[in-house]
């Protein structure tokens, strides 16, 4: 990148005479890479830390590309882990750094997030029963569900009465399943 090259220049005469000096040049790059932008990524939560994703991403150098008129050009990044967020979701913010064989550097960054947008899979609803006493009607069962992403799961659950008609008394129940996401 900056090693002198020593280059002889000789001169001769017609009769053989000569003469010769020694100069040396070198040069020296002193420009960074030209680097594109790097993009930023989001994927749906696959709960299990979408590292395909992530590593194809890192290893794509976030989609920036680097181009050098002296040198081949060698990439790093600073990734070091994703923000723990709800559920298996986070981001990280990752500068990319494109270095040519001269130490010359150019960084870029963007953003890789895990989301999570996907609700609970829930579990059918109860079939509809009907009893002859409101005395009859058991407390509501628990139900479960899941999910991939987040799997601590929150099960709400509530009656709604309607005592329009007293011969005929319907009680509605819903079930509310809410993720570390929410």
């Amino acid at each position: 990148c900056a090693a002198p090259i020593d280059v002889t220049f000789t001169a001769t005469d017609a009769c053989g005479n000569s003469i010769s000096t020694t100069a040396s040049y070198a040069i020296q790059d002193t420009t960074a890479p030209n680097v594109t932008d790097a993009s930023d990524a989001t994927v749906e939560c696959d709960g299990a830390g979408n590292l395909t994703e992530l590593n194809d991403w890192l290893n794509n150098n976030g989609g920036a590309t680097a181009t050098d008129d002296c040198s081949a050009i060698a990439w790093s990044n600073d990734f070091t882990g994703l923000s723990d967020d709800c559920g298996e979701t986070g981001s990280a913010t990752v500068t990319f750094t494109a270095t040519d064989d001269c130490g010359n550097t150019a960084t870029t960054s963007a953003t890789f997030t895990i989301e999570d947008t996907i609700a609970p899979l829930a579990p059918a609803a109860p079939a509809d029963i009907t009893y002859e006493c409101i005395a009859d009607v058991p407390a509501a069962g628990d139900l479960t569900a899941t999910d991939d992403c987040a799997g601590d799961i929150t099960v709400t659950g509530s009656d709604s009465t309607d005592n329009s008609n007293p011969c005929n008394v319907i009680i509605t129940r819903t079930w509310t399943f809410t993720d570390a996401c929410n």
